[in-house]
């Protein structure tokens, strides 16, 4: 588990739920993550989470559903992982702990109860991995395609979440990759300090990306410069080994020496240092049509 997912579960458990939302955040995570009994005769149920504040909050739901007098929290090992385990000793007939009487595709439903539920999915299953990394993810687990699709269903028909489904090693996922989605769902949480953490990594991420950017076309042009710069200084060269470089109009004349002395220069240095020198203004485009010029000469004695 992340540190990030830890912080939105730690955010989550410390809110306050009307009693409606507490049926609902309960229905959902005991629909996840509860361990039956192989003893039929013994109504016994384990509620599991390995995030210590969110067994703490499922016991004290429980208990104001009455439960106080047949829970407890146990703490095992699972897999060199520390496991906490609520116990539930005894359940009437008519409670819904087991199964769902809660129907979240009912349009009735209230949408603060949708959340309440969604929230119990995270607590139960849910996982995003830090912003700081390369790539976003977010992802529900859960046991079966069918609850899986009618969770998708949930979150795209009442807060537009695209979620994509997956299997992997059993276990049907649902999952975000986009930034602006995972942020959405956060907000449906309503976990605002998550969502000023990861807006504010996903801006700093984005501004080093821009930053990024502009230094590689910098230096993708410093690069395409040298090069046009270092042929122009062959094409001078070679005029002036061939002794043709009166070809040349005067202009280019003096261009040519230029480049030679400065042959890191681009042309719109260039056209600073014609001007320094001749006290005649050359736009860069008149940098670059004396270039052609120079080019051109090069060709037809290279052609002669």
């Amino acid at each position: 588990m992340s540190s990030f997912t830890m912080m939105i579960k730690d955010e989550i458990c410390q809110k306050s739920f009307q009693d409606c939302c507490q049926k609902s955040l309960l229905s959902a995570f005991i629909r996840l993550n509860y361990l039956t009994n192989n003893n039929q005769e013994q109504q016994k149920i384990k509620l599991y989470s390995f995030h210590e504040p969110t067994i703490n909050l499922i016991f004290q739901l429980l208990n104001r559903q009455g439960l106080e007098n047949y829970s407890q929290i146990l703490t095992t090992k699972y897999k060199k992982t520390k496991r906490y385990l609520i116990e539930v000793n005894h359940l009437s007939n008519d409670l819904w702990l087991k199964s769902i009487d809660f129907d979240i595709l009912d349009r009735n439903v209230k949408k603060h109860c949708l959340r309440a539920y969604i929230a119990g999915i995270f607590l139960g299953s849910g996982s995003i991995n830090s912003p700081t990394t390369s790539n976003y993810h977010l992802e529900l687990q859960f046991n079966s395609y069918h609850f899986a699709k009618i969770i998708q269903k949930l979150l795209l028909d009442n807060f537009n979440l695209d979620f994509k489904v997956i299997i992997r090693r059993k276990k049907f996922i649902l999952y975000l990759k986009k930034s602006n989605d995972i942020s959405e769902f956060l907000k449906l949480l309503d976990c605002p300090q998550a969502v000023f953490s990861f807006e504010d990594q996903r801006i700093k991420r984005e501004l080093l990306n821009t930053i990024n950017r502009f230094n590689n076309i910098d230096i993708s042009n410093q690069q395409k410069t040298l090069i046009a710069s270092l042929q122009q200084v062959k094409m001078i060269t070679k005029i002036k080994e061939l002794n043709q470089f009166n070809q040349l109009s005067n202009k280019c004349q003096s261009l040519a020496d230029l480049r030679l002395e400065n042959q890191d220069a681009s042309l719109t240095e260039l056209s600073i240092f014609y001007y320094e020198k001749t006290g005649e203004i050359i736009t860069k485009s008149g940098v670059n049509h004396l270039m052609r010029e120079l080019r051109k000469t090069y060709r037809e004695l290279l052609s002669m």
